[in-house]
């Protein structure tokens, strides 16, 4: 028995390096979404100073002017196509129609809801890249679960998406994610503030919106990695009571390098019960970037069960229905 553990034990480590190579894909992903939206944030600001600013920068009366409807239906035809033929959660379309059916009374305030909407377009492509890469990671799972158990499995999407979007910390990683851009949203208002009001020139703020950049990505990564530790957290549970029984228990299995955590070093090893498995608690992620992962535990009483699927390990199914 002491063998068949050590075989999942081994078979864990693996996954967890593959899942750090799957997980360095997705974030690269991202990094180059984000790094879009803040060169169109620095395009847009720069295409305003350019056509409304004298040699002596831009006047405040030139920016309190009252925007012309060519400006406005430019912009609104813009935000109808952000929307257009995407598939975004439904707090991504509440946020991107609203400027569809706004009224605009100066060019400071029309520059503004442009980089809004810039954001939260981006955002929704976050969101939906986050959803889509946690949903095959919580596949990925099943199969390795199904590969060492030896026991096919039908996962249906509600399932799946049920487990992506659970809650964790009380709240979500969609809405951490609409929170993280909020911040950006507030400095990137303040610095067209600052060019429009002040008669600054937009690139005193180029290395500010680089730094932001940076965090953008860093808060992404952070969410991207955690959170999909966390839903594969619950799909290992799922899948241990469904295939083990409520008295099944698993071991804590710690990502084994220079930067393992103390908090996963001291449940590395440890055995739980499945029932009361809680991501953040007993189970990864421990904490933010956590990689670590779990292996079902086989006792003695349940010879039978490993006999029975000898042969089996490499051979089990997962469907989507």
């Amino acid at each position: 028995m002491k063998k068949i553990n050590k075989q999942w034990w081994d078979l864990a480590q693996k996954g967890i390096i593959e899942e750090v190579k799957q997980d360095k894909i997705a974030v690269k992903d991202i990094e180059l979404l984000l790094s879009i939206m803040i060169a169109e944030i620095e395009k847009e600001i720069l295409a305003f100073y350019t056509k409304y600013a004298s040699y002596e920068g831009i006047d405040v009366k030139e920016a309190k002017k009252k925007v012309d409807n060519f400006d406005v239906e430019s912009f609104k035809n813009k935000a109808k196509k952000y929307i257009k033929d995407k598939d975004f959660s439904e707090k991504a379309n509440k946020e991107l129609k609203k400027y569809n059916t706004k009224m605009y009374v100066s060019r400071e305030e029309l520059l503004k809801d442009q980089l809004n909407s810039l954001i939260d377009y981006f955002t929704a492509e976050t969101e939906k890249h986050l959803s889509e890469y946690m949903g095959k990671a919580v596949r990925r799972e099943v199969v390795r679960q199904a590969g060492i158990l030896g026991e096919n499995v039908v996962i249906t999407p509600q399932k799946a998406t049920s487990i992506v979007n659970a809650d964790f910390g009380n709240t979500t990683w969609s809405k951490r994610l609409w929170d993280n851009m909020d911040d950006l949203r507030k400095d990137v208002q303040r610095i067209v503030s600052h060019v429009t009001l002040r008669g600054r020139h937009p690139n005193e703020f180029v290395s500010e919106l680089r730094k932001k950049h940076d965090v953008s990505v860093s808060d992404a990564k952070r969410l991207l990695i955690t959170e999909t530790a966390r839903a594969q957290t619950l799909a290992q549970k799922e899948y241990y009571l469904k295939m083990l029984g409520d008295d099944s228990e698993y071991k804590f299995v710690a990502k084994k390098d220079e930067k393992t955590s103390k908090t996963c070093l001291s449940h590395n090893g440890k055995i739980y019960k499945v029932k009361e498995m809680t991501p953040g608690l007993n189970a990864p992620p421990m904490h933010p970037n956590c990689r670590s992962s779990t292996v079902p535990v086989i006792k003695s009483k349940r010879q039978e069960f490993i006999e029975s699927r000898k042969g089996r390990y490499s051979g089990a199914k997962v469907t989507l229905k």
